[in-house]
């Protein structure tokens, strides 16, 4: 059952009815299907009669539509909303053609993803499919572990030891796969291999069979900004192939994308 967080509730500017309108288009973003009107009421714990007003205001504004079997869908106006999002994000485009370039030389999926540091999560905000006829899951607006991805691992390599602690207690460091990093000491020296070698490595550690190699862009402040990498199946994509092109490869074009941004090497 989806709760308004205690501190928002609390807050100087907090709306009532604008939070629980946005719980709802929350919600709705979670459900592949879509939901019914009471399967939101119950899932938000308000009364159906509060909902539907609510809902109703939401359809006008075609942040969510109704479709044909009664379920409640996102509507249009988010994924025009989303298009200005990305467009705004000035260092997606400017990666966009070192991704392609990368995609160009290695065939596989090439991701840009970056930190959500409120919810302790990572969001990729643009994806070249792999031009192996092969489809990884995580699509332009997914989120993900910190601790059992590359470009995580990347996104917080400039942090303390400290924050990167607060970071993991957000959401947990839950094991999804055999060789998923669960103990914190050892993701913090996994931090340090990332910082001495300027790259990181998903061994198959977040999805079974895929691995993934990421560098840090990093910008004139000299923080980390986005993460860069490429990901394809563990057949394609060896710990040897890794450590002898892959991460070369992908830290000369974040570094590349980093130079745009203002970064210069000490």
């Amino acid at each position: 059952m989806a709760k308004i967080k205690k501190q928002d509730t609390e807050g100087k500017f907090y709306v009532q009815s604008i939070n629980r309108a946005l719980t709802i288009v929350d919600e709705l973003s979670k459900a592949s299907h879509g939901l019914s009107l009471s399967e939101i009421a119950e899932k938000i714990d308000l009364p159906v009669s509060t909902v539907y007003r609510i809902v109703q205001n939401l359809v006008a504004w075609d942040y969510i539509r109704e479709r044909d079997d009664g379920n409640y869908v996102l509507g249009f106006t988010l994924l025009a909303l989303g298009n200005k999002v990305q467009d705004n994000l000035e260092i997606r485009n400017i990666a966009q053609k070192y991704m392609e370039q990368l995609n160009r030389e290695t065939k596989e999926t090439i991701y840009l993803a970056v930190l959500d540091k409120k919810n302790g999560e990572i969001i990729y905000v643009d994806k070249m499919e792999s031009l192996r006829n092969i489809k990884l899951a995580a699509s332009v607006g997914t989120r993900n572990y910190i601790h059992s991805t590359a470009n995580g691992k990347c996104l917080v390599s400039r942090l303390s030891d400290e924050k990167i602690k607060e970071l993991l207690s957000i959401k947990g460091m839950t094991a999804l796969t055999e060789k998923t990093i669960t103990s914190l000491p050892k993701f913090l020296e996994e931090i340090r291999k990332v910082r001495q070698n300027g790259y990181a490595v998903d061994d198959l550690e977040n999805e079974p069979g895929v691995r993934c190699v990421a560098a840090p862009i990093i910008d004139y402040n000299k923080n980390v900004v986005a993460a860069l990498s490429i990901s394809g199946v563990e057949s394609n994509i060896s710990m040897e192939s890794i450590e002898q092109v892959y991460s070369k490869l992908v830290k000369e074009a974040a570094l590349k994308i980093s130079q745009q941004l203002g970064y210069r090497p000490d």
